[in-house]
């Protein structure tokens, strides 16, 4: 490591410290600004968590977060990502047991949000893929598609916590397997089945409809393929599709 280097790292470390030293004025100024910023991105990022929590709470849990991970990225819309994975382990919250995927969620939103956006689907370019291929096609989710699931009800404490809700759950129950799109410029939370979400799933990874299908039971894949791949489609969840060779 260069000097240079080493000395922007240890006045990064200054800057960060939460050990409660006695920082120059100057140091201070850039902490103050610094925790500023990130606690705000953050508090943009999670406004339900905020909400359930507090602000006491948050506010505190978010300076605990930024001491320990500094940005990385120039752009504040980058920062936050594993704020679900720091309160899965942040001693006060731990009663909270929902929390960490409700941040998950969220963070899932903020990437959709922010993501760019896809071409309609090219629905003559499909049918024109032959019958004995179709099982070949490796289908696309929009670069706006999150998928996150939970053994807590999400999905439900999401929406309660959306204005004007008073933040009561329709549901106390998972599990919660939820898609998130971008509508336009609105972002959609939704819940699907367990099956449909295994599919997506599988999209996203990379398989092809054969093996995206093979991970379901079979009335299930019959009733997917049937109905909930074209709602996927029609919504924008899916996006395109590519042959193994080269994209059709």
């Amino acid at each position: 490591m260069t000097s240079l280097a080493r000395a922007q790292e240890e006045f990064l470390e200054r800057i960060l410290d939460a050990r409660g030293t006695a920082p120059s004025q100057g140091i201070e100024v850039y902490r103050r600004n610094v925790r500023a910023s990130l606690g705000g991105a953050l508090a943009a990022a999670y406004p339900v968590v905020r909400r359930l929590v507090g602000h006491a709470f948050f506010d505190e849990a978010a300076i605990r977060y930024t001491c320990s991970n500094p940005s990385r990225s120039a752009d504040l819309h980058d920062y936050g990502g594993s704020f679900g994975a720091f309160l899965e382990a942040y001693e006060p919250a731990r009663k909270l047991a929902y929390l960490p995927d409700v941040a998950r969620l969220e963070w899932a939103c903020h990437e959709s949000h922010h993501a760019a956006g896809a071409p309609a689907f090219d629905l003559a370019a499909l049918r024109r893929i032959g019958v004995g291929e179709l099982g070949e096609v490796r289908f696309r989710l929009s670069p706006a598609t999150r998928l996150t699931r939970s053994s807590h009800p999400i999905a439900a404490i999401w929406e309660a916590n959306q204005p004007p809700r008073d933040g009561t759950p329709a549901r106390l129950e998972g599990p919660d397997h939820v898609v998130v799109r971008r509508e336009k410029l609105v972002v959609r939370v939704e819940r699907v089945d367990a099956a449909e979400w295994t599919l997506l799933a599988g999209f996203a990874a990379g398989a092809s409809l054969d093996a995206a299908s093979a991970a379901l039971a079979p009335g299930d894949a019959q009733r997917v393929l049937a109905a909930s791949l074209a709602r996927f489609v029609r919504d924008g969840v899916v996006c395109g599709f590519a042959m193994p060779a080269a994209d059709a």
